[in-house]
């Protein structure tokens, strides 16, 4: 298994997974020349990517989709997330989609693959599970608030991407209007550093193996901010990586089983 992010942040979120040859994103949420800029280095193209997973609806996490039609890649999605994105985007009707059900697993290319609900002010948010060869990658962005249903997820996961996305102070004291900082610290908004902090304090060390803080705010954030609060974790902290948005792609995780260049 082979990922990386290619971009995590409130303007954009895409991420490249690689398993027995298959090329997946999960979300597609930046411009298409960015994902062609990425791809390039591994001798690939988006034409080359079999299938994107998506969250929900929102731009930032969809925004290159339609730019795949006429390839060969599936889209799954439920169904709340895939009409909602047909209805702004009438062109990735051409797309083929393949509609899921919350809740249930399904097989993709070897992996299984789990999509769960996450609270979040959108048609039908998913986090997703992926597992194959007794791994699992977890991601789980866009969520107002840790269910027990998400927290079970992320304490067994192995690779996870969760979401670190606002400071309440910055949030505040950011020229934001009052509906988008209540929005955003809703229960079906965004998770705060603190949010994101007290579920790494429930993870056992011995079972992860590599976290990504992501979607993190731009305006409402701070790399400093959160490194602070990290600094009582515990034993999981040098397994962190903070993705800081607009930044380089993140570090890769790579367990030497699925060759990029062959």
């Amino acid at each position: 298994m082979f990922f990386q992010i290619i971009e995590t942040s409130s303007a954009g979120n895409c991420a490249f997974l690689r398993f027995r040859g298959a090329n997946i994103l999960i979300d597609a949420g930046v411009g298409i020349r960015k994902v062609e800029a990425y791809l390039k280095p591994f001798g690939l193209s988006p034409r080359d990517i079999d299938a994107i997973f998506l969250t929900h609806e929102h731009t930032d996490h969809c925004r290159a989709l339609k730019s795949f039609k006429g390839g060969r890649a599936k889209v799954f999605a439920n169904r709340l997330t895939a009409e909602s994105v047909m209805c702004a985007e009438p062109e990735t009707r051409r797309l083929e989609w393949s509609i899921f059900e919350n809740g249930s697993e399904f097989g993709f290319s070897g992996l299984s693959v789990s999509p769960f609900s996450t609270p979040h002010d959108s048609s039908d948010s998913v986090g997703y599970c992926f597992c194959a060869g007794g791994k699992r990658l977890v991601w789980m962005t866009d969520l107002g608030k840790v269910t027990h249903l998400a927290r079970d997820f992320a304490q067994r996961a192995n690779i996870l991407v969760l979401e670190s996305n606002y400071c309440p102070r910055m949030l505040e004291n950011s020229p934001r209007p009052y509906s988008l900082k209540s929005r955003i610290k809703g229960s079906h908004g965004h998770l705060s550093n603190a949010d994101a902090v007290a579920l790494l304090k429930t993870m056992d060390s011995s079972v992860s193996e590599k976290i990504y803080l992501a979607h993190i705010s731009r305006e409402c954030n701070s790399v400093p901010h959160i490194r602070e609060l990290l600094s009582d974790v515990g034993e999981i902290l040098p397994k962190i990586e903070i993705v800081p948005p607009f930044s380089e792609s993140s570090a890769p995780y790579d367990d030497g089983e699925d060759w990029l260049f062959s």
